[in-house]
């Protein structure tokens, strides 16, 4: 197949992964129904309908949504995940929405998280304590 050709098949059946490679410097915005892997620097917006790795040496800056996320390097930003895994050597700063969050021995996570339709209501600010 040629490089314009077209192909019959439906966008759904392209959801190849973007990478980017280590030693690679990106800024700006990516909006894909496939993966995203992350070995280098990118500062910006992702959006995925699939999932994100940020791989070891990888670094993100920014605000991330999608269905899964692993990270083995460094998030500083906002994260709006179903699924969020930081693995030992994973490091996020800042914001987190999910649904599920695994955080491994080591791995590092600084900031406010908020799990999606909780219902749970600290009590904690009624308290009156008096010394």
């Amino acid at each position: 197949m040629g490089f314009f050709s077209k192909s019959n098949k439906s966008s759904s059946e392209n959801t190849g992964t973007t990478i980017i490679a280590e030693g690679t410097h990106m800024k700006g915005g990516i909006d894909t129904q496939g993966s995203v892997y992350i070995d280098g620097k990118f500062e910006g917006v992702i959006s995925s309908e699939s999932s994100i790795i940020i791989g070891t040496t990888g670094e993100f800056i920014g605000e991330i949504k999608s269905k899964s996320i692993t990270v083995n390097g460094i998030v500083d930003g906002i994260i709006n995940s179903d699924d969020i895994v930081i693995l030992e050597e994973g490091k996020i700063i800042g914001k987190i929405c999910y649904q599920s969050l695994s955080i491994e021995p080591n791995g590092v996570f600084e900031g406010e998280g908020k799990m999606r339709n909780s219902t749970l209501v600290s009590k904690y600010d009624q308290l009156n304590i008096t010394q």
